[in-house]
């Protein structure tokens, strides 16, 4: 930014102080609420029906990432709207919680070869290109709904419009997991992938809202898994199943949401 000339003022000095203090201020609440998620996500007063779960911790990404501060500073009643508007437009994203150095980072860039495409590559998108995307495609409206809560200080509005979003979301993920099952390798990576949208999105507010079909949601998700696993061995029934319960997880959600919400008005 240009210093403004006003006489030897150091008023062209401070303005450029004042975005350099701000954004700094961004960067460091973020990394920390970045690492208070890697932490929090395992607290077992939040667990709820996943503690049926006997899979690893599903693999965050940028998007899951983004959406987690925003869901944790929505919650915050002192939780910046600015700093929301920022991370949902992409103007600014999470980074990754601050880790202890794996062994394999001694062999110089050996780990790279371990990593996969969504962790070798920055992100391109934002949660705001993924609203507008579905909203084009599907017919919602999400992202008038989100800009239109930020800008009124309505937080409950843009979380049940978050709570759509993934909904369809996932319902697009399990769709493309269904019509490529034969490749069992990369569906079940993309499942872990749908288990942390659901883990981050859903599964907190279906537990409490509405238990049951958040335990019908991760049992569904469970036997996905499953599913996939049949396909892997060659059993010729595993694509109905895999159907049969991506129905049953898609009906699940949705039915949840929409008693919990009922219930709230």
């Amino acid at each position: 930014m240009a210093r403004v000339q006003n006489n030897g003022s150091a008023i062209g000095y401070a303005v450029p102080g004042v975005f350099v203090g701000l954004a700094a201020l961004a960067i460091v609440s973020t990394v920390a609420l970045a690492n208070r998620l890697e932490i929090t996500a395992l607290d077992p007063a939040f667990c709820g029906a996943s503690l049926f779960h006997t899979t690893v911790e599903p693999p965050e990404t940028q998007l899951t990432r983004d959406y987690a501060a925003i869901r944790v500073l929505l919650k915050d009643p002192n939780g910046s709207l600015d700093y929301i508007r920022q991370i949902y437009t992409g103007t600014f994203h999470v980074p990754p919680a601050i880790r202890a150095p794996s062994p394999l980072a001694k062999h110089g860039n050996r780990a790279q070869l371990f990593k996969a495409d969504y962790q070798r590559n920055a992100w391109a998108g934002s949660l705001q290109i993924e609203a507008q995307r579905i909203d084009r495609e599907h017919g919602t409206t999400f992202a008038t709904d989100i800009d239109r809560g930020l800008q009124t200080d309505d937080r409950a509005s843009v979380e049940a419009a978050f709570r759509g979003m993934f909904v369809m979301l996932l319902g697009d993920l399990l769709k493309s997991i269904e019509q490529k099952l034969d490749q069992t390798a990369a569906a079940g990576r993309t499942l872990q992938h749908a288990r942390r949208y659901y883990n981050e999105s859903l599964d907190a507010y279906l537990s409490i809202n509405s238990a049951a079909f958040a335990t019908r949601a991760n049992f569904a998700l469970d036997a996905m898994t499953r599913a996939i696993e049949g396909s892997t061995a060659g059993k010729s029934s595993s694509r109905d199943w895999f159907a049969r319960e991506r129905t049953n997880f898609m009906q699940a959600i949705s039915e949840g949401i929409r008693l919990s919400q009922r219930a709230e008005l």
